[in-house]
Order: C-alpha cells, then structure tokens, then sequence
C-alpha cells in the first residue's frame, strides 16, 4: 500500500488498521447507552481489521487520520510497557502488564496509521522503578491532552474518554505498587489543570430538551452536546442518590452509615456538577426518581449499578466539556472512577476482552 509519507519527500509503504466501517455507530451506542447500562465487554473484540488498500489512507478524514495517529502512539506505549513487564520482577509485572493491556484496547479502537520509513519505538533493556515512573508519565501525559478534531462527535469524544482515565488509572495504580510516596505531578485525565478549579467562568448551558436525559436519544446538534453530557451526569447521580436513600430505609442498620457517608460525598460531588451548570437552568432531578419494576427487591444490585452509571457518565461528560467546567468535571469524574476502581478492579472502564476473541 503506497501513500505520501509526512516523513519523508518520497512514496513510502504505509500499515493501516482501522475499525471497520459499522464498528463507529455501535460503539456510539453502546458508550452513550453505558449511562443505563453499564459498558458491555464484547464492545472489544474484533474491533480491527486488516486493509490493504490505498485509498483507505487517501480517502480517510484529518479526523480519521488524528485517531490512528493517536492509536499508533498507544500500541508504542503498550509496547513498552508489554517489554518491561516481560523484564519486570513478578510483584510488578502484572501490574505493568494491565496497563499494556489498557493501552492495547485503546489503540484496538482507535485504529493506527504508520509509515514504514519511521523507526521502530526504543524498548527497555532492564526493568527499574524509573523506568515504569517514565512510562507512567508519558502514560499521563497522552491522557491529558486529547487531540483537537474537526467535527464535534459525542460518541467517539467519549471513548476517546473512557480510554484516557483507564490508562490513566492504571498508569497511577502501577506506579502505586511500586511504594513510590513523592508526588509524580502525574497528570489529571482530559486535563491540564490538577485539582478542582477555583472559579468557573464557563457555565454549562441549559439542556435543550428533556427528553434527550434519556441515553438512547441521539444528539443532532453539536452545540447540544455538552450541556446533554453533564446533564445526564447529574440525572445518573441524583438517580444513584435515590436509590443509596432507599438502601438505606429498607436495608440493614449496620449498613445506613455507610451509605449515609457514601450519600454525604456525593451529595459534594452533585453539588460540583450543579455549580457548574447555569443557575437559570431548570431543576433536572424529577426523571431520576423512577424504578423498575420489582426494583424495591433488587436495591443493592442496582445501587451497585448506578455507581457504575454514574461513573460512566461523568467520564462522558468529562470528556465533551471544554473550560474550566470540563476541568471542574474532570476533577471530579477522576475521584469518581478512582473509587470505584480501587475498590473493585472488575469494575474498570476497559474491560479485558481485547484479547480473548
């Protein structure tokens, strides 16, 4: 396959692996339908294929071509960490392993375009803590600065989102298991800033219709995409809350003061989300308050699963929100999904699916 090399004056042959054609729309489902139901695992398999065609690479978008640009620099990282996780002592490797993992799944999604004529990326010789602490870094700092496109697009902005706080996440848990206590200045997801932002002077409109809170409800305009994110970020949290109250009424006395501590930190993190929202903007929290049916004899499992919806959405919203309102949103999606993550691995954003089919 031939095509004009940005490297080089001269045709060079190029390797492209991009998601095929149908895989766009069904991913866009699914990511945006995580806000119900959580995201499914098999959203992973088969999610390349090979083409051999140059037209592929001539034909393709400046969009297209950022994301396999953008998932030829994850297959690098995973290759590195895959190298030092051969390399590394076995109280290390599987955690340097996960992260090649997560690296891999982002790059499975995004596709990747190369020229033959760039050198291959340099690997590890020996396995030592600075090394992990660099790729680590590097990890975070990819996670912290998505690229720019063209067309605003809410389905591949949120999985371009989901995958930069999973590796971001799992850069920090490895760096973590090595007992490392300095601070890394390793970088907050979709965010240049650390920490929650002071003042915000970017208020998120208001949602535009109701009726778009509902995952399934596609999104015609662009303009309508961030305030529709936050806004279903803030439905799935006051939606988690009613439920965590329910629990509370219904379940164990020994329970009710730890769902009351959980109730008091999310009532912080609603408060966060709602500041940043414009005041004018009417109350969004009447269609959270539904259950289905026999839902009072399931509390737990769907307490248990609005955590993850929650999650789920302000990843998205995180993700398609410019400002200080997406760093404000970043700060406190990242807490979020950092609990959930550290209390329970199988509950990460990527599932470890890539691989299996």
């Amino acid at each position: 396959m031939t095509e004009k090399s940005p490297h080089s004056p001269s045709r060079t042959t190029t390797s492209v692996r991009r998601a095929p054609g149908w895989i766009a729309p069904v991913l866009s489902g699914v990511l945006v339908a995580a806000v119900t139901w959580g995201i499914g695992s098999t959203v992973f398999r088969s999610a390349l294929v090979e083409r051999g065609l140059p037209e592929t690479v001539n034909e393709a978008s400046d969009d297209e071509r950022t994301m396999w640009e953008l998932g030829a620099q994850l297959e690098d990282l995973a290759s590195q960490a895959r190298k030092l996780a051969e390399l590394a002592p076995r109280e290390s490797a599987s955690r340097v392993a996960a992260l090649a993992s997560s690296l891999s799944q982002g790059s499975a999604l995004l596709g990747q375009l190369r020229f033959d004529d760039q050198q291959p990326v340099a690997l590890a010789q020996s396995y030592s803590p600075e090394a992990v602490v660099e790729l680590a870094s590097k990890v975070s700092a990819v996670s912290a600065s998505m690229p720019d496109f063209s067309q605003a697009e809410l389905g591949r902005d949120s999985m371009l989102a989901q995958i930069a706080f999973q590796i971001n996440l799992d850069a920090r848990g490895t760096v973590a298991a090595l007992g490392e206590e300095q601070d890394l200045g390793l970088a907050l997801p979709l965010s240049e800033v650390s920490g929650e932002a002071d003042q915000n002077d970017q208020p998120v409109a208001c949602l535009p219709d109701a009726a778009l809170l509902d995952p399934a409800k596609k999104i015609t305009e662009a303009q309508n995409i961030e305030p529709t994110a936050v806004a279903r970020a803030l439905d799935r949290g006051y939606a988690l809350d009613f439920l965590l109250q329910l629990k509370a009424a219904r379940g164990a006395d020994a329970a009710k003061d730890a769902i009351e501590a959980r109730r008091s930190e999310l009532g912080r993190q609603l408060h966060a989300l709602r500041g940043i929202v414009d005041g004018q903007c009417a109350d969004l929290r009447e269609p959270a308050y539904a259950l289905p049916e026999d839902g009072l004899a399931n509390l737990a499992a769907l307490a248990q699963g609005a955590e993850q919806d929650f999650a789920d959405a302000l990843v998205i919203a995180a993700g398609n929100t410019d400002g200080e309102a997406g760093t404000q949103i970043s700060a406190t999606a990242f807490s979020v999904v950092q609990a959930l993550h550290s209390s329970d691995p199988a509950n990460c954003i990527l599932k470890n699916a890539a691989a299996g089919e």
